[in-house]
């Protein structure tokens, strides 16, 4: 900003900018001036310094600036003199800079290309969201022909430490205080008093279907007069605007009605006096396309007598376009401030607003998942706004977008076009999921509901026409977002899940106090030797995996499920090569006696069915069976996410998180939709599945296993009917001091039964209920145990000394392989081997030693990585019932 400073020779009243925090009421201020100007006042100029007494005479161009006089400075008493006569003084008037306003010292800046700091901005973002329906807002932005008499929009907003503010797109505020101080010269000069007014500037966007609304207006008020001494009120104060082009081609041209002046006694007594309009318009030129032209307004207060003194005050600068795409297709905007995109969170856009709130909130629980934290942009707090795409550039983001989608919930994900893959950041932005950067750090994805989606991306397209949001390459529009509830608080982020009682638990009479009793163990058990036939044959199909459940399928098939899995072909001297192909997830479909593997992928290029989004991520899968959803029957099988911890231990993985994923029964390759499964207590669901069909409740109950290292515990959850992907309707078993109770949180439930392993069955017997796993009690047990209980959630006991069903021969050093590396896990029974009182139960057995070279242990002998089966006959005891001392129920 230049200053200059000229000596009026004949007005005596000199001009300083301060601040003040004191002021009179017009009215009263207006009366005092009035009655200590129209006294006549001699002073000798002995009362200032001689210095300054000559410099005041003889140098009317004074370039240096006099500090200002503050109120509290001392003025004599005037002495009354005749009007007219030799003894009136001369006045001298001066014109000051505005002192900056107070403020907070700020944080850093965004960046290079901001002004303001994060503190600064969100303030000024609150105050937005806060004043969208301020009185002086909407009366200035209606297009006012005359002058706001309430500017309190641009008084109360916050500048934080500055003068002059960008609030948004539409509005620019300047604010200051302006003193006018009087001097009085015969021949020396002593002060005679002040008026200070608030200086206050409110500059108004325009858009509108003519080139004429290339337009911009500023508003200006000198308001609350503040009076000291006796000023003279008879020197004139005028207010002129000035506009300039900052690019080659355009020009600006101010309203030729630009520009009032009046007397200070006119400005002090408002009647619509305080106020002035300045009125700019853009014209575009030669220019084509958008025809952006960029210009910036200034002001200038001059105080005139017979000599000029004038001041200028630095405006803001604003952009001007005709951009066809944008709705009003002409219009001007201070475009130098980053603008703010507030979705209104309600019942049209709830689904829309938690994805973004979770991508801005809790980036890391979002998917696509990454290894390394998220940082996805956006909000103020991040620093890094967003920057609209041109319209053709989208699709790219929504594309890629899409597809992880499909990644995360299955080919499916739209279930019946009820749901939209939704994106933050939009697709329209340049820090969308594809044009945002590599990897999966920057962006979130989810499916969800279709009119939620539809409606937020109505509404932001609504914003980037209402706030002329332009892509343009040089100087592209940037915005933050905000969510904000519809009485204007922040919104806090999606409403917890299901939480408190569903239901007391209720346990029946059981019908007989048998205990069950295991007889006639048979190893090599059907259908071990049809499995280890079809690996030594297959070229590419199973010869090895773990987990080894199984069900029947709707066309009377059989179907096996396994977690990691070789594929063929096996050596013919018992060995396997090196260049086997190995997935984290297999099916054999037995079909009689003949078997055949299915996989993701293709032949030569084989998959699991849920392949690893990223590096270092895997899915095993648990239990499954067949689920009927809106009358048509499914394949849903549980899946557990591990990631690799690289800590060197035995077991260097940790859990993630589960999934149900659900497969048409037509096409196993591949699941039609994958869904999210509760995961918040570290528990693994899908140890066991007992479904609706057999637990005699209707229910089906998912069983889970705890995060620990050994002794392992149990978790029970149940959903009523048959469709696991119904998570708002789990319920959670609590074990309880007085009662036991079905809640619905999953973090609500409670561990219940100790010693289970990480896959086990629960499988009806004879009017009860009996669990099968092995013993977890000690590391690497072989022990097989067995429990019984009335329910399906138990109480579940054993009888003491008979609880176990089998010793896995294989572990450890003086197993049958005689390698301290063989360990044997994962034992339970299968219910679709059972034939009468004859159960199958299977068991794995694997290597610590996984080295993937010929004489890694699963590469030397095939034999070990293949499930073991074992048969048996399950009958009531005769020795000893549930009233006995030896049942102990746990």
């Amino acid at each position: 900003m230049r200053l200059k400073h000229l000596v009026l020779a004949t007005l005596c009243t000199t001009l300083f900018t301060s601040f003040t925090t004191a002021a009179q009421g017009t009215e009263e201020a207006f009366n005092q001036a009035t009655s200590l100007a129209s006294e006549s006042q001699e002073t000798d100029l002995s009362s200032l310094p001689k210095e300054q007494a000559q410099k005041i005479e003889t140098e009317p161009r004074r370039q240096d600036i006099n500090p200002p006089i503050k109120q509290s400075t001392t003025f004599e008493t005037p002495t009354p003199q005749p009007q007219g006569s030799a003894a009136d003084p001369s006045y001298v008037a001066q014109l000051g800079a505005p002192y900056p306003t107070d403020g907070e010292p700020g944080d850093p800046l965004i960046d290079a290309a901001s002004s303001e700091t994060k503190k600064q901005a969100q303030a000024r973002v609150d105050y937005v969201a806060e004043t969208s329906a301020h009185p002086a807002r909407i009366e200035t932005f209606a297009a006012a022909s005359v002058p706001p008499s309430n500017m309190s929009f641009c008084w109360d907003a916050p500048y934080g430490g500055k003068e002059s503010l960008v609030v948004d797109h539409w509005a620019w505020c300047k604010k200051f205080n302006q003193p006018v101080h009087t001097f009085r010269c015969n021949p020396g000069c002593t002060p005679t008093g002040a008026v200070t007014f608030r200086f206050t500037f409110m500059g108004i966007g325009h858009k509108g279907p003519t080139v004429a609304d290339r337009s911009m207006r500023v508003m200006f008020m000198a308001d609350l007069p503040s009076i000291t001494g006796a000023p003279s009120l008879t020197t004139r104060l005028g207010m002129s605007a000035d506009c300039k082009t900052n690019t080659p081609q355009g020009s600006c041209l101010p309203d030729s009605r630009n520009g009032v002046t009046r007397t200070l006694q006119e400005w002090i007594s408002g009647d619509g006096l305080q106020s002035a309009l300045f009125d700019f318009t853009s014209d575009s030129g030669v220019l084509t396309g958008d025809k952006l032209v960029f210009h910036e307004h200034s002001f200038k207060a001059t105080v005139t007598s017979d000599i000029v003194d004038s001041n200028t005050y630095g405006g803001e600068s604003f952009r001007c376009d005709s951009a066809t795409y944008i709705g009003s297709a002409h219009g001007c905007v201070y475009d130098q401030v980053i603008e703010t995109f507030t979705l209104v969170v309600d019942s049209d856009v709830q689904d829309s607003a938690d994805l973004i709130w979770s991508a801005l909130n809790t980036p890391d629980k979002t998917f696509p998942v990454s290894e390394s934290n998220k940082y996805i942009p956006g909000t103020v707090g991040s620093g890094s706004p967003l920057v609209r795409l041109p319209s053709s550039q989208k699709e790219q983001n929504h594309t890629h977008a899409v597809n992880t989608c499909k990644k995360y919930w299955g080919d499916g994900y739209t279930k019946g076009q009820t749901l939209d893959c939704d994106e933050y950041p939009f697709q329209s932005t340049r820090q969308g999921a594809k044009t945002g950067g590599s990897g999966t750090s920057h962006y979130a994805v989810k499916p969800l509901n279709k009119k939620h989606n539809q409606k937020a991306g109505s509404r932001l397209e609504s914003f980037y026409k209402a706030q002329r949001i332009l892509y343009v390459d040089d100087r592209n529009d940037r915005f933050y977002v905000e969510l904000r509830n519809p009485d204007g608080s922040k919104y806090q982020g999606p409403a917890p899940g299901p939480s408190g009682v569903a239901a007391n638990v209720e346990y029946r009479q059981c019908p007989n106090s048998d205990l069950p009793e295991v007889k006639e163990i048979q190893a090599n058990a059907a259908p071990e030797q049809l499995f280890n036939s079809y690996a030594r044959s297959t070229p590419d199909g199973w010869t090895g995996g773990d987990s080894t459940y199984s069900f029947d399928l709707p066309d009377g098939r059989r179907l096996f499920l396994f977690s990691d899995t070789f594929l063929g072909p096996e050596n013919s001297d018992g060995t396997r090569p090196t260049t086997s192909k190995f997935v984290n997830s297999s099916f054999l479909v037995q079909n009689g006696n003949s078997l055949s593997t299915i996989t993701g992928g293709s032949k030569t290029k084989p998959t699991g069915f849920m392949p690893p989004a990223i590096d270092n991520r895997w899915f095993w899968l648990g239990d499954g069976m067949i689920a009927n959803i809106d009358g048509s029957q499914y394949l849903q099988i549980m899946f557990q996410e591990y990631r690799g911890t690289g800590d060197g231990s035995a077991m260097p993985f940790e859990f993630v998180r589960n999934v149900v994923a659900t497969f048409e029964l037509s096409d196993l390759t591949k699941p039609k939709w994958i869904d999210p499964l509760p995961s918040a207590t570290g528990a693994a669901w899908g140890s066991a599945l007992l479904p609706a069909s057999r637990s005699g409740d209707g229910y089906t109950y998912i069983y889970g296993v705890s995060d620990d290292q050994t002794n392992k515990k149990m978790r029970i959850a149940r959903v009523k009917g048959s469709d696991l992907s119904k998570v708002d309707d789990w319920q959670f078993f609590r074990l309880g001091l007085t009662e036991n109770t079905w809640m619905r949180g999953e973090t609500e439930g409670n561990e219940y039964l100790e010693g289970v392993s990480n896959e086990y069955s629960v499988t009806p017997w004879n009017g009860q209920f009996v669990v099968i796993s092995q013993d977890s009690t000690l590391a690497f047990n072989n022990k097989i145990r067995i429990w019984s209980g009335c329910d399906p959630f138990g109480a579940f006991g054993y009888w003491d000394g008979n609880d176990e069903v089998y010793r896995m021969p294989e572990t450890g050093p003086w197993g049958s392989y005689g390698d301290p590396n063989i360990f044997a896990y994962n034992a339970h029974a299968h219910p679709t081997l059972q034939s009468g009182d004859r159960w199958t139960l299977s068991y794995n057995v694997n290597s610590f030693d996984n080295r993937w070279a010929p004489e890694g242990a699963l590469f030397r002998d095939v034999s070990i990585y293949k499930p073991r089966f074992v048969s048996f006959r399950l009958v009531p005891s005769s020795g000893a019932s549930r009233m006995s001392k030896q049942f102990v129920l746990e």
